[in-house]
């Protein structure tokens, strides 16, 4: 499968996952083909990217696996969504549906403990909030498990994950949804929503306080130079230094109708140029232990010329992946195509990863 945009979806494309709307209903199967209408109707609702079924030169491009069950995934987004509009009404949190998230969540990662991340959730413009609430979750339950934490720890972080951008919810929505830079005055109130999230979150009897604060200290720095309290170090939690992370991973890999997503090795750049400034170097480390950077289906330019697509990422060696060869040097289909494991090839590299439009032009 391929994650195509919306904007270069093709009538005749067989959709490659099922696309849900924010409601959890079901829109399209896998294996639809894609119409003028289905496409049309995708943009109208916010959908901003699609899973494709594809294949280059008869060569079927591969699965791309999933950390969270697609009836796991869905059930979060709408449990979460639902949590955030409730709140809008009566100023409280529902923590109990929340923990009956996490519950899930945690249950998921820990029965697959060598899981590694690949960006492959499809989500729509307005319910970023809430799709990036479950993958920041999924993100720190993932570090947390690496890290040895029992059960009920990984409780605690992934529901604090869930919930650290509850104070949003008390934003003006035109703060929130913004296209471009906010002035001084709306940055301001923007940052006001970590209080006002831990603000909301000590008051519930049943939510653990380690996990309210993560809502409070998602946006502190190492350096000493986040918000609200200008923590350093240790003076974070470790949970919020977790968070904070996953937090900002998903942000930059996310599609938005104002601005486009980073590709995972653009994202890793950006979080390393971070280490031990703006994000715990050591957790950081740890996190891209189990987020590939070059993602199954990943189509990419090997230094020799060759192209091909990412087929298997093993942990500790995401900068190494497998990559089944479909062009040769010459520019000419590889006839049949051959596979460079680059754990053994030491003098193989990846140079680029090819453009949507470059990808679309290959398939067949």
């Amino acid at each position: 499968m391929l994650r195509i945009s919306v904007a270069n979806l093709r009538p005749g494309m067989q959709v490659g996952r099922n696309i849900f709307n924010a409601e959890g209903n079901l829109m399209l199967s896998q294996g639809v083909c894609l119409t003028d209408a289905y496409i049309k109707r995708l943009s109208e609702i916010g959908i901003v990217a699609v899973y494709i079924e594809s294949a280059f030169a008869g060569e079927e491009l591969p699965e791309v696996p999933e950390v969270l069950t697609e009836a796991t995934r869905i059930d979060a987004m709408t449990a979460i969504q639902d949590i955030f509009h409730k709140l809008q009404l009566t100023n409280r949190v529902d923590v109990g549906k929340a923990k009956t998230v996490a519950k899930g969540i945690v249950a998921e990662i820990i029965a697959n403990p060598q899981v590694v991340f690949h960006l492959n959730d499809i989500r729509l413009h307005d319910d970023y909030t809430f799709a990036h609430s479950v993958n920041v979750a999924v993100l720190s339950t993932i570090i947390g498990s690496s890290l040895g934490y029992g059960e009920g720890q990984l409780r605690e972080l992934a529901i604090g994950a869930l919930l650290h951008d509850v104070g949003k919810m008390l934003v003006p929505k035109e703060i929130i949804n913004k296209p471009g830079r906010l002035n001084a005055a709306e940055t301001e109130i923007m940052r006001r929503h970590s209080e006002l999230g831990f603000e909301l979150l000590r008051k519930e009897d049943e939510m653990p306080l380690l996990s309210a604060h993560i809502a409070f200290q998602h946006h502190e720095k190492v350096n000493g130079k986040g918000y609200p309290r200008a923590l350093e170090g240790e003076e974070i939690h470790e949970y919020s230094r977790i968070a904070a992370i996953a937090d900002v991973y998903d942000a930059l890999t996310s599609e938005r109708s104002y601005s486009r997503a980073s590709l995972p090795h653009e994202a890793h750049e950006f979080l390393m140029a971070g280490a031990g400034s703006h994000f715990d170097a050591s957790l950081l480390e740890l996190f891209f232990k189990h987020v590939a950077i070059y993602p199954i289906g990943a189509l990419v330019q090997l230094n020799s010329g060759e192209i091909g697509v990412v087929v298997q990422v093993k942990p500790d060696l995401h900068f190494r992946p497998r990559i089944r060869i479909l062009v040769d040097a010459d520019g000419q289909n590889a006839k049949p195509p051959w596979e460079v494991d680059m754990s053994q090839h030491l003098t193989a590299f990846i140079e680029r990863v090819l453009s949507e439009k470059e990808v679309i032009a290959f398939l067949t």
